[in-house]
């Protein structure tokens, strides 16, 4: 996931925005929740490839969207409140993948 679709991402957040979302304040928190839920969601995605059960897909389906909505979350959060270290923290996570998964999917 990495860097996933950011117009998907406003489009998540803009479905969520009546739900109130628990954010985290600092910055630390914030590139915890981007870390964890780019990696959660890349393992997720690598368990749907191998899972053949409709029911195990749906519930893999669930996390993958929960993941999704807690980065773009918390990247809205950070980008308001310090650019240029998201980009830093992005290409960071970016890196990280290509290391451990040997390909980039966004």
């Amino acid at each position: 996931m990495a860097v996933l679709d950011i117009e998907y991402g406003k489009q998540i957040l803009e479905e969520n925005q009546q739900k109130p979302a628990v954010r985290p304040q600092t910055s630390q928190e914030l590139e915890m929740v981007l870390h964890n839920s780019s990696f959660g969601h890349e393992y997720a995605r690598l368990k749907l490839e191998s899972t053949a059960d409709i029911i195990q897909r749906e519930e893999i389906y669930e996390r993958m969207e929960a993941c999704r909505n807690a980065y773009f979350a918390a990247r809205l959060t950070f980008e308001q409140q310090d650019p240029g270290r998201l980009q830093t923290i992005e290409t960071s996570i970016l890196d990280q993948k290509v290391r451990i998964f040997g390909v980039y999917r966004a």
